[in-house]
């Protein structure tokens, strides 16, 4: 998510499953805003950006046009447990909808077994082997296409090139008051049991030790900007 002031020179940026759903809902008419995979500005900013600009670039220009920047992080095991969760979501929906989808989502999420072999069926066919940049940042030298959606990637190497703020999705409510924002109602809230059951198959999946290696930077990260 990218959100811009341009009155008041103010840029937030998170990635997904950080709980800024809610933000962009409640954001009024003088802020200018993204959702998570979009890569254009939507009318946001100089016309420069219009149509071929990452968020990470526009996150870039306006800091050297001195915008102040607000970073929403998580912790990176709850958000990626969250973002897992959603992945594993969306591929289901693709193959059926309404109350088939909720059959289906029962059948595997609920089912221990079948959900730990879905997952790691999942990294055995997204994976890839690092060279270049890849294999500095993945030095164990396997990596997963699946750690490249905006819902479980790695975000804070990023943030932390940069003098900003820094506040955790748990404190997003009191952040948007110091704004002059009112919260609003949560968005996009999972099932504590759907997160629970994803959660526990990730830990006893057979790849579980690589998704540790990943989130290894990420957490310490986490722990020096908060």
């Amino acid at each position: 998510m990218l959100a811009i002031n341009d009155k008041q020179k103010i840029c937030i940026f998170s990635k997904g499953k950080t709980g800024t759903t809610s933000l962009q809902n409640q954001l009024p008419s003088d802020w200018r805003t993204v959702g998570e995979a979009d890569v254009d500005w939507y009318g946001i900013g100089p016309e420069y950006f219009n149509r071929k600009s990452r968020q990470e670039e526009i996150v870039e220009y306006l800091y050297k046009n001195n915008y102040k920047l607000y970073f929403i992080v998580r912790d990176p095991w709850e958000r990626y447990v969250s973002g897992f969760k959603e992945i594993l979501q969306d591929y289901l929906s693709g193959i059926s909808e309404g109350e088939e989808f909720k059959q289906l989502w029962e059948k595997i999420v609920y089912n221990e077994d079948k959900l730990i072999f879905c997952i790691d069926r999942l990294f055995y066919l997204t994976q890839f082997i690092c060279d270049g940049e890849q294999e500095k940042k993945h030095n164990w030298g396997r990596a997963f296409t699946v750690h490249t959606n905006y819902h479980t990637c790695n975000y804070l190497d990023f943030c932390e090139n940069f003098e900003a703020t820094y506040i955790d999705s748990k404190d997003l409510d009191n952040f948007m008051l110091e704004l002059g924002i009112t919260p609003g109602e949560r968005a996009n809230i999972s099932l504590k049991t759907d997160l629970q059951n994803v959660e526990k198959a990730l830990k006893n999946c057979g790849h579980y030790y690589l998704i540790e290696k990943y989130l290894e930077s990420e957490l310490r990260s986490y722990q020096k900007l908060l």
